[in-house]
C-alpha cells in the first residue's frame, strides 16, 4: 500500500489533465499511487488520460461536484497520507518530498499546506500567501483564507476525524474542510512554492457571486454549528457574515435584485447590530431603515 495517495478530480479537462498528471509522475518522492476521479466528463477527458492509465487508477462516476468527486477519491484510498491537485494545476518535482520531510520533522501536524504561484498561460502572477501560519491557525483561517487545495497534504486520520467534505457547496468545501481540519489539528506551513496555480477562462472560483454567497454559508455554519468558539472566534466571524453579507447585497443590488440585496441587508443586522459603519459608504444606504 502507498503512503501517499494523490487525488486529482477532473471535470472536462481534456485540456490540461495531461500536463497535471505528469507534474505527479516527475515527483522524486515515489512512494505515492495517483487516484484520478472523473466527474463524469463528456469531452475528451478519458481520451487525453489514456497514454497514463497504467499510473493511475481511474475512476469514473456520474457528475456530482467537486467535493462529491473529492469524497469519491478519498473512499477509494486506504494511504496514511492524502494529498490533493486540481486538475489543472501543477507541481514541481520536490513538492511531495519536502511535505513528507516536514512530516517526519512535526508529527504533532495534521495537515501542510505551502505558497503558490499562479500563472496564465506563458505569464507569471502572483505568489500566495504573502504570509502563512503554523501550529493552531483557526483563528487566522477565520480571518482569511490563504490555504489552497493543491498545495495540501494531510493525515488520514484527520479527514476520518472530521468527515466528509460537504457536497452541499459548489464552490467553499475546501475552505468549509480546512476549517474543520484546523479547528482539531495543528497545521504546517511550507515557505516555498511547491505548486503552480493554473489561471485560465473556466476556473471554477471566478463565479464571484456565487463564490461569495458560499463563503458566507460557511462562515454561517461555523457560526451557528461550532459549539467551542471563543470570544474573539465570534467576533471574527460576526464581521467576517456582515462583510460578506453586504458585499454581495451590493452586488445584487447593482443586478436591480432589490429585493434580495435588503434580504441580505437585514440578516447583515442581525449578526452585527452596528453594522451601518461597514455598510456606509454602499451606493444603497438609502434602503437600511426601510
Amino acid at each position: 500500500m502507498p503512503t501517499v495517495s494523490v487525488i486529482i478530480h477532473t471535470y472536462n479537462n481534456e485540456k490540461f489533465i495531461a500536463e497535471t498528471i505528469k507534474s505527479v509522475l516527475r515527483q522524486t518522492y515515489k512512494d505515492y499511487e495517483i487516484i484520478v476521479v472523473d466527474d463524469g466528463s463528456e469531452d475528451g477527458t478519458r481520451d487525453a488520460l489514456h497514454p497514463y492509465m497504467q499510473d493511475i487508477r481511474y475512476h469514473y462516476k456520474e457528475n456530482g461536484g467537486i467535493a462529491s468527486a473529492k469524497n469519491a477519491g478519498i473512499s477509494l484510498s486506504n494511504a496514511e497520507f492524502i494529498a490533493f491537485l486540481d486538475h489543472d494545476d501543477l507541481w514541481i518535482p520536490d513538492k511531495l518530498k519536502i511535505q513528507m520531510e516536514y512530516f517526519d520533522a512535526h508529527p504533532q501536524i495534521g495537515l501542510v499546506y505551502a505558497k503558490y504561484a499562479s500563472f496564465m498561460g506563458d505569464k507569471e502572477l502572483r505568489t500566495k500567501p504573502e504570509k502563512g501560519y503554523s501550529g493552531w491557525i483557526f483563528k487566522e483561517l477565520l480571518s482569511k483564507s490563504f490555504v489552497q487545495t493543491s498545495t495540501v497534504m494531510v493525515k488520514r486520520e484527520c479527514l476520518d476525524a472530521v468527515g466528509p467534505y460537504d457536497e452541499s457547496f459548489k464552490l467553499a468545501d475546501e475552505y468549509d474542510m480546512f476549517l474543520r481540519v484546523a479547528k482539531r489539528f495543528q497545521c504546517g506551513f511550507v515557505d516555498k512554492e511547491l505548486t503552480r496555480y493554473r489561471v485560465h477562462d473556466r476556473n471554477a472560483s471566478r463565479n464571484d457571486l456565487l463564490f461569495d454567497k458560499e463563503n458566507l454559508r460557511v462562515f454561517k455554519k461555523v457560526y451557528n454549528g461550532y459549539t467551542d468558539l471563543d470570544g474573539k472566534e465570534k467576533k471574527i466571524l460576526r464581521k467576517r457574515i456582515v462583510r460578506y453579507s453586504m458585499k454581495i447585497a451590493k452586488r445584487l443590488y447593482s443586478q436591480g435584485q432589490l429585493e434580495e440585496s435588503m434580504k441580505y441587508q437585514k440578516e447583515a443586522r442581525e449578526y452585527l447590530p452596528f453594522y451601518k459603519r461597514i455598510a456606509g459608504s454602499l451606493i444603497f444606504k438609502t434602503w437600511l431603515h426601510r
